[in-house]
């Protein structure tokens, strides 16, 4: 499977998981707050933080039920660019979805080191090719999609020249229940695609997206917020700060816990193996030339080299060369 490198960090099989801090609408509205919640995500370990940005008017239809809310949490663009330097000045891999072509102009404009399609936009080629043509890695939300759709939708990407996607499983809802987040996809996704495929969590806590790594998710993307008392459609599905924390430290354990996948003793077991296992012991006093049978020895613990319980076979009915005192070890290079 391919891998994708952003900012210097290899992203896919075999490496530490990409945590995205998704701040999202939670500041609704305020870019003071936006401002405080990208600094609290990145001082957390996100490995990249993430914000959106749109005009209202340009992508949903006043009938749509969230038409009002977004328009109270939008921010626009020329308060954002505040939120943008601030980034600048202070090192952080800020991030950002478009969710119409003149937020994606805006967002290019200030060179991330990646983009994101939403889910909504994940069917929208024009979009989707718009984004992909910036030549970044591409990270796309695969909420509501079927995997006919993935394969369609990343065949868009590379048609225009860009090779470095990521597919997000995602479920579009807010909160997801744990009967919804399906997680087995993917590794469904991982066996088809070839790219990094992570997870774009929506469940309440940080044990599903922990979970998702188990699987196999090479990117966790998680809504944040710095009170999830806050109004707001994605307060309840969101990490704090201390979330966050909880969750980079124990995305990156759990990823290593994997392994290399070979079922043979860790390096740590060498010790174990030996004082765990069981050895051959004399049964009581054994003179030189005695016949080794089962009535004539013991197998407790420890083991050691040359006397396990499975080298029992290669001892009985043999002659001892020397003798033995009772309760000590029977070695193979003893019998005759």
């Amino acid at each position: 499977m391919s891998t994708v490198t952003i900012n210097g960090r290899t992203v896919g099989n075999g490496h530490r998981p990409y945590i995205i801090a998704e701040v999202g609408i939670n500041h609704n509205g305020d870019p003071v707050l936006a401002r405080e919640m990208v600094a609290a995500a990145w001082e957390a370990g996100a490995d990249a933080v993430k914000i959106q940005t749109f005009i209202t008017e340009k992508f949903l239809h006043p009938s749509h039920p969230g038409y009002q809310y977004d328009i109270d949490a939008q921010i626009d663009h020329r308060a954002e660019e505040q939120i943008w330097r601030y980034a600048a000045e202070h090192g952080i891999n800020l991030f950002s979805t478009p969710e119409e072509f003149d937020s994606l102009n805006f967002i290019a404009a200030h060179d991330p080191a990646l983009i994101k399609i939403a889910a909504m936009d994940f069917n929208y080629k024009d979009l989707v090719q718009a984004a992909a043509r910036l030549a970044k890695p591409i990270i796309l939300s695969s909420g509501m999609s079927t995997l006919e759709e993935v394969l369609r939708t990343l065949r868009w990407v590379h048609e225009a020249g860009n090779d470095q996607a990521v597919v997000l499983h995602c479920v579009s809802c807010y909160p997801a229940p744990a009967e919804a987040c399906n997680l087995q996809a993917i590794a469904t996704m991982k066996a088809v695609l070839d790219c990094p495929v992570g997870f774009s969590d929506h469940s309440v806590g940080i044990h599903v997206p922990l979970a998702a790594v188990a699987l196999g998710a090479d990117v966790i993307e998680k809504h944040f917020t710095l009170d999830k008392n806050l109004p707001g459609p994605d307060q309840a599905a969101s990490m704090d700060p201390q979330d966050l924390r909880a969750l980079v430290a124990q995305a990156a354990e759990v990823r290593t816990a994997l392994g290399h996948g070979r079922k043979v003793p860790a390096p740590q077991e060498a010790g174990p193996r030996e004082f765990k296992r069981r050895g051959i012991y004399a049964a009581g006093p054994l003179a030189a030339g005695t016949r080794l049978d089962p009535s004539l020895v013991v197998f407790f613990a420890p083991s050691r080299p040359g006397s396990q319980v499975t080298d029992w076979p290669l001892m009985a009915g043999r002659c001892l060369k020397r003798g033995i005192g009772a309760m000590a070890p029977i070695l193979l290079d003893d019998v005759a």
